[in-house]
């Protein structure tokens, strides 16, 4: 029986993580194979969130109950919801083992994403705030009302991280934010990167054009630094050289999952690889899907695809669509396109739009200035996710 009661026979997929790839790859499974297969999706948390949605939580534009839903709504679509910690993955005796119970399988979908690691930068978690998670961009939220004058820090720890273009939204965003509450005339803004350029994966021109959103607002721009100790008031890079700061952003390092590392199944990159059209791995029957992964562009303007939630979206539809080919013995299998979009909100009401297709030698990348239009779209995307997949 499924958690609707249904009678459920077949095949056991088991969908690890119930993040954006997650929850889309789980949904897509039940709406195409019904009661021929039991899809389990195991998480540690008990809500999903929405991820695009943290600059706004971090500046009081959203309640934390606006960006999040309980992952037990999924049990309607008879969906099976578990929460609990990832322990192992056997992909030798198809077996996933969480903190409380072992999981066979016959299909595996690693959606786990990407670790937050701020404990690889010494003083980051004492010094440092971020909107990577619901409750750092609460954190980050007091900080910033608290603030009344000084030199504003945003950059980025460590190489890759996900949502390119999240940190010089936030850059953007305080700067509008603390020009309404009056004070922009007492706030110093500094950007630092490893980058050597604004989102480098969407190319030079766009990178260009970002550049010059933060110039028009003052804020200075030091590519090519990364970070290697964070000090009250300081920031300390590789190089030798040196940033002060009265409040601090900085994006914190990410690595794979600590299971899908000691299973084998990441490569040279610290990442798993996988089929760019398929999402398929090494291993027969399991895949992955958005962050967890490392998918190779040769020809695009950074080496590998950048990690963001659009790209797990088309990915876990193309995953769980053939799965559910596979399951039923029918249909035709399906490739990912590459396809991406992303919004920049710059302030004043308006974001930019960039899209592309990112597995095209090279990229085709399409971009759109600043404009209400593109904000009020992001506004309508949050509604359509947290309506549609709840």
């Amino acid at each position: 029986m499924d958690p609707r009661g249904v009678a459920v026979s077949g095949e056991r997929i088991l969908v690890l993580g119930a993040g954006i790839g997650g929850l889309v790859a789980s949904s897509v499974l039940k709406e195409e194979l019904g009661g021929r297969a039991r899809v389990t999706v195991i998480d540690r948390k008990t809500h999903f969130q929405f991820p695009p949605s943290y600059p706004w939580l971090m500046l009081g534009l959203r309640r934390p109950d606006q960006v999040q839903r309980s992952l037990g709504a999924l049990r309607r679509r008879g969906i099976e919801v578990v929460n609990d910690e990832i322990v192992s993955i056997n992909t030798g005796s198809r077996v996933v083992r969480t903190a409380g119970r072992e999981f066979p399988y016959d299909h595996l979908i690693l959606a786990m994403g990407a670790d937050l690691v701020p404990d690889a930068v010494p003083g980051f978690r004492e010094h440092a705030h971020h909107v990577y998670d619901l409750d750092a961009a609460l954190r980050f939220k007091g900080a910033i009302e608290r603030f009344e004058a000084g030199t504003v820090a945003v950059g980025v720890a460590r190489l890759p991280f996900k949502c390119p273009a999240a940190p010089y939204e936030v850059a953007l965003l305080l700067h509008d934010h603390f020009t309404k509450r009056g004070i922009i005339d007492r706030v110093r803004f500094e950007f630092f990167t490893p980058e050597g350029q604004p989102v480098p994966s969407v190319g030079p021109e766009v990178g260009a054009k970002v550049l010059g959103f933060l110039r028009s607002k003052g804020i200075a721009y030091r590519p090519k630094l990364k970070v290697s100790e964070i000090e009250a008031e300081r920031v300390r890079f590789e190089s030798g050289e040196t940033i002060l700061y009265d409040l601090l952003f900085c994006v914190p390092p990410h690595r794979a999952p600590k299971a899908v590392v000691e299973a084998g199944l990441a490569d040279e990159t610290g990442w798993v690889a996988v089929n760019p059209r398929t999402l398929e791995t090494r291993v027969a029957g399991v895949y992955a899907v958005g962050d967890v992964t490392a998918l190779p562009t040769p020809k695009g303007f950074v080496p590998f695809l950048p990690k963001a939630g659009v790209f797990a979206h088309g990915q876990a539809e193309v995953v769980a669509h053939n799965i559910a080919v596979r399951v039923k013995g029918r249909g035709r299998p399906t490739e990912w396109d590459g396809k991406g979009a992303c919004f920049l909100e710059t302030g004043r009401g308006q974001s930019a739009f960039v899209r592309g297709r990112f597995l095209e030698e090279p990229p085709k990348v399409e971009f759109y200035m600043p404009g209400r239009t593109w904000h009020m779209q992001k506004a309508l995307f949050e509604k359509y996710w947290m309506h549609h997949w709840f």
